[in-house]
């Protein structure tokens, strides 16, 4: 349970950069609330601290999360401004949903601070789409448990999306197929190839449900419909 809107956003700015984090080699370290000791001896207490080592030499990216109801002003970036002064091979990133007033974009680029605005599901996708773009499924890939359609462009290669499937009250579900011949025979578009949806694609698939509203449905054996399931249904049984 969060204390406030600031702890859960936060928690995400954490959850967002340790997953991105598992698709590197780096060695990360993502904690919040962290107290960390500066140049001048002052000890600052970082929402969220992101921390990696490249050529021996210690990065670290300091973040400040404002979810505020009222957008951020140049004076909270100009305090950020400061605290990364003050702590030695530091970049500085502010989180603000509700965005931020007029020059503080202009203030914040000049110092080489990253503005992020937006909603927690648009953070969320990037971590997703990240984490989709580096495991793919290609035809290698068996289908344990299921198979799916995808979208490949003019050169066979695949766009990254997953084919979706509407019904007759207008919703869109990505369909899984428990066997590559009835995949094979949905394709009704020339663009679209089966792919094997294996454990590790299937619990993307399932934040990617959770997280952004993407509906799944099971294509049941020899059946001509498929049912909708809820993500955790998936989780509990095939994960």
């Amino acid at each position: 349970m969060f204390k406030n809107k600031g702890d859960r956003l936060e928690s995400l700015i954490q959850y967002f950069y340790q997953e991105l984090s598992k698709l590197s080699n780096k060695n990360i370290k993502v904690k919040t609330k962290y107290d960390i000791d500066g140049k001048s001896g002052t000890t600052h207490n970082i929402d969220v601290y992101y921390q990696f080592e490249l050529n021996g030499i210690i990065h670290r990216v300091i973040f400040e999360c404002k979810n505020w109801k009222n957008k951020v002003s140049k004076d909270k970036v100009l305090t950020l401004k400061a605290i990364i002064d003050d702590i030695p091979n530091s970049v500085g990133v502010m989180v603000a949903p509700k965005g931020y007033q007029s020059g503080t974009q202009t203030f914040a680029e000049h110092h080489g601070i990253k503005l992020i605005s937006g909603s927690e599901q648009s953070l969320l996708a990037i971590v997703v789409q990240s984490k989709l773009s580096v495991v793919l499924p290609d035809e290698t890939v068996i289908g344990e448990p299921f198979y799916c359609l995808m979208e490949k462009d003019n050169n066979g290669e695949l766009t990254g999306n997953y084919i979706q499937n509407g019904d007759e009250s207008g919703k869109f579900f990505l369909i899984l197929y428990f066997s590559k011949k009835e995949a094979r025979e949905s394709r009704t578009d020339l663009k679209s190839v089966v792919r094997g949806i294996d454990k590790n694609h299937l619990t993307i698939l399932c934040e990617y449900s959770e997280h952004l509203g993407l509906k799944l449905a099971i294509k049941q054996f020899v059946s001509t419909e498929a049912l909708g399931v809820d993500a955790n249904l998936l989780k509990n049984y095939f994960l």
